[in-house]
């Protein structure tokens, strides 16, 4: 090969022509391998002469020595040739004067305003192969990365550009001492890239084990894929705040579907996974879905990629908490590996896996830790005791147990994982300090409280060294450290201390005045204990529960000082009595306190709703009590009323608010399954109430926590016509549908009224609907219809 390159580069230097064609084979073999040449690059070399350049490149394709890309004004050099050149004069001579001529030609295009990413990249190739091949040459080529680091600041990519700079730099400064002109315009012109974004000098601690690596740049691309390697391995160490410093940086203003390179999607993958741990679901579900229209037009036949992205998108539903989607989505994609990988691959057992914890999330505990434990042999099977994935099978193991009250066995394998672990890995990973955090939860339901205590300190200053002090995580942990008594929350001292303006003050911040202290006391308890009078009785005028118990089962009552406040909270007793049996005597008298509530949430208005007490429920609205009040459980008194089917105590509710206050209540969702009113009576399959519930503004299509809507819960055919209609109704004012008007007129007096007023879960009515989709048809033809519904009324 090399005496097939001589004899032709001997041939082109006979032709008349050729010793200019060779100029541009000797300043090109030190260029970036892969990536092609311009030809009006070569203009200086020429005297900016284009017949000359013309003839000398075409002399050179005829030779075979270069060849053209798709497009013919970009021209590329065999890899072979660049290397017989380089050989040819490192061992003949000439190396120094080739390669000056190079570095000239890079300088003159440097200089310019305008400068394209293609030269900047073959002036990195120079100095990688200055510091990797020809240290001699450094002299020649000192003033090169000065150039680089403003051309990749013009293109605003400003943490390549510090990362080279800084690099380079060390070597540069080591071979020709620190004060060369050359280094201090180096110095210089980093601390403007700096300069260009506060944000990016916040990155410089994170890459100093990066930068301290001499790195083999030869590309743009090369330094972006280090620092996307560096921002993976930050994950891996759960390093997770360095890591979204440096991806945003990285990142910047770039789009996904814009992004053509494999090694690049999947930094975007890394980021959309790393902000939904970060708690921003929204962002990397929308994210990773471009991932996948981006993936299927640059790399359609790549099924792994496909599959892990939407794993990844699986994963991220599931944390936003919509678990139904997320084991749909997680199911598809196992089927799909296993016929792809096998059914013990990797890839396989870990979307198996996170069936399981789908399951978890949706609160199939049973049927997670069948399918927990399954995995988990298999992993055993195939995989060495210290591989990362089973530390992670098994804490979802204990989180399985723990649901089902098998502390014991839960305690065992957390402990034994976890002395395991912490010494591969450390204990500042994110899946240990979640064990930790299990064991410290069991051992606090096991009474062992100090213990408990030790550990979620421990624990919590893990999640805020790894997520922050706003995470969900971070808070929930924090929580647990207030109720343990770690954090003694600033109510529960101002009950304390008697001071009822700072109680005031916090609860109208929405501070939770039913929180529990460590000893599980909450605000009431400590004013009955200390005899302050005024603050129960605010207390319980916010809502105060007047007979919940401590840890110790201790009411208020109990702990109650003195004879008043004996007779305060007795009084509240008879008053719970009076109104579960439907008398109304003291409800008058007692109107400052009629939102008190007992130890389930219930307030009185609860109760009188549940014991179909309808003229109790309206002097207790007369009387200020409100009905937005909810239960422990989420309940509100129209949960209440739709669970048992008491149409007229409903509306009576419905017409106590209006506004916001109505939106509120009708669609309010309980805590445990996000459930609406509407959802009840739909599951009870209580055609009446549904009615009652549409006519009022609930929204048909909400969702519960399961990702379910009313419709999908009834199996009373009248329901689910009247509430299919409706959801086609919408869809039709949607898209302008010129059959919505006529199936509106063919509805009676009632149901018209009920589409009148029915929302969609945004909030909007038919007509709302229309008038945001500018459908000024139909706009004139259901105002004409609600002025008819308005007259026959």
């Amino acid at each position: 090969m090399e005496e097939d390159i001589q004899q032709t580069i001997t041939a082109i230097s006979e032709e008349p022509n050729g010793e200019n064609a060779l100029k541009i084979l000797h300043v090109s073999a030190y260029f970036g391998p892969t990536k092609g040449m311009h030809i009006n690059m070569f203009l200086r070399v020429f005297n900016n002469i284009v017949e000359e350049l013309d003839s000398a490149v075409l002399l050179l394709k005829k030779k075979y020595l270069i060849f053209e890309s798709s497009k013919p004004e970009i021209i590329f050099v065999l890899q072979e040739t660049r290397n017989y050149i380089r050989s040819f004069f490192k061992q003949n001579g000439g190396e120094k004067e080739s390669f000056a001529e190079a570095v000239n030609l890079l300088t003159f295009h440097l200089l310019k305003a305008e400068i394209p990413l293609n030269y900047i990249n073959h002036a990195l190739s120079l100095v990688a192969y200055v510091i990797h091949e020809a240290v001699e040459l450094t002299e020649i080529s000192a003033g090169l990365p000065s150039l680089i680091v403003t051309g990749l600041k013009k293109h605003n990519r400003l943490l390549e550009a510090y990362v080279f700079g800084k690099s380079s730099m060390e070597f540069f400064a080591k071979a020709l001492g620190k004060t060369h002109t050359e280094i201090l315009t180096l110095r210089h012109n980093l601390a403007t890239v700096l300069d260009a974004g506060e944000q990016h000098a916040k990155a410089v601690k994170v890459l100093q084990d990066l930068i301290e690596k001499h790195l083999k740049y030869s590309t743009v691309e090369d330094i972006t894929k280090s620092l996307v390697q560096h921002a993976r391995l930050l994950c891996e160490l759960s390093r997770y705040k360095d890591a979204l410093s440096l991806y945003e940086i990285l990142i910047g203003d770039r789009n996904v579907l814009e992004t053509s390179d494999r090694e690049i999607l999947e930094a975007w993958r890394d980021y959309a996974i790393l902000l939904s741990h970060m708690g921003r679901h929204s962002k990397a579900i929308e994210i990773l879905q471009d991932i996948l229209i981006q993936r299927s037009r640059i790399m359609v036949e790549d099924n792994e990629f496909g599959l892990l992205t939407r794993q990844s998108l699986a994963n991220v539903f599931r944390e936003q908490g919509n678990c139904v989607r997320a084991l749909e989505e997680i199911t598809e994609v196992f089927s799909e590996s296993t016929k792809f990988h096998g059914e013990l691959h990797l890839d396989t057992l870990r979307a198996e896996r996170d069936i399981g914890i789908s399951l978890l999330s949706k609160g199939d505990h049973k049927e997670a830790l069948e399918k927990l434990e399954d995995v988990e042999k298999k992993f055993d099977q195939n995989f060495a005791e210290s591989h990362s994935d089973i530390l992670r099978t098994r804490a979802n193991i204990v989180s399985a147990l723990m649901n089902i009250n098998e502390y014991d066995k839960a305690l065992q394998i957390s402990e034994d994982a976890f002395e395991k672990y912490k010494n591969i890995f450390g204990e500042k990973r994110h899946e240990i300090l979640r064990l930790k955090y299990n064991i410290g939860l069991i051992f606090l339901k096991q009474g062992k409280q100090s213990e408990a205590l030790k550990i979620l300190r421990e624990v919590y200053a893990g999640f805020d060294d790894i997520f922050g002090p706003e995470h969900d995580e971070t808070v929930t942990i924090k929580a647990e450290l207030e109720n343990l008594g770690y954090f003694q929350p600033a109510l529960h001292k101002a009950a304390e201390e008697r001071d009822l303006i700072k109680i005031v003050s916090l609860s109208g911040n929405k501070v939770n005045i039913n929180k529990e202290d460590s000893e599980g006391r909450r605000l009431l308890h400590h004013a009955a204990s200390n005899g302050h009078i005024r603050v129960a009785k605010y207390l319980l005028k916010m809502g105060a529960m007047y007979n919940v118990q401590d840890f110790s089962s201790a009411t208020p009552y109990q702990l109650a000082s003195d004879k008043q406040m004996k007779d305060l909270l007795n009084s509240i007793s008879n008053l719970f009595k009076d109104v579960k049996r439907g008398i109304l005597d003291n409800v008058e008298s007692h109107k400052e306190l009629i939102n008190v509530k007992d130890k389930n949430g219930y307030s009185l208005l609860h109760w009188a709703v549940c014991n179909c007490h309808k003229l109790v429920v309206q002097q207790l609205l007369d009387a200020g009590a409100d009905p937005k009040s909810i239960s422990l459980k989420g309940n509100t008194p129209l949960h209440v009323a739709s669970s048992k089917g008491y149409k007229e105590i409903a509306e009576i509710l419905l017409l106590s608010v209006t506004g916001n206050d109505l939106s509120y209540l009708v669609n309010y969702k309980t805590t445990e399954g996000g459930n609406t009113a509407l959802h009840v009576a739909t599951k009870n399959n209580d055609l009446d109430m549904v009615k009652c519930l549409l006519m009022y503004g609930a929204a048909y299509d909400m969702e519960n926590i399961e990702g379910l809507t009313p419709v999908l819960l009834s199996t009373d055919q009248h329901i689910f016509d009247l509430l299919t209609l409706i959801q086609d109704l919408f869809s039709s004012v949607q898209e302008e549908n010129s059959m919505t008007i006529i199936q509106l007129k063919s509805l009676n007096y009632d149901n018209l009224l009920i589409f009148a007023k029915v929302h969609n879960s945004q909030g909007y009515t038919l007509l709302e609907v229309a008038i945001k989709n500018q459908h000024e048809n139909f706009i004139h033809e259901l105002l004409e219809l609600l002025e008819d519904l308005n007259y026959s009324k």
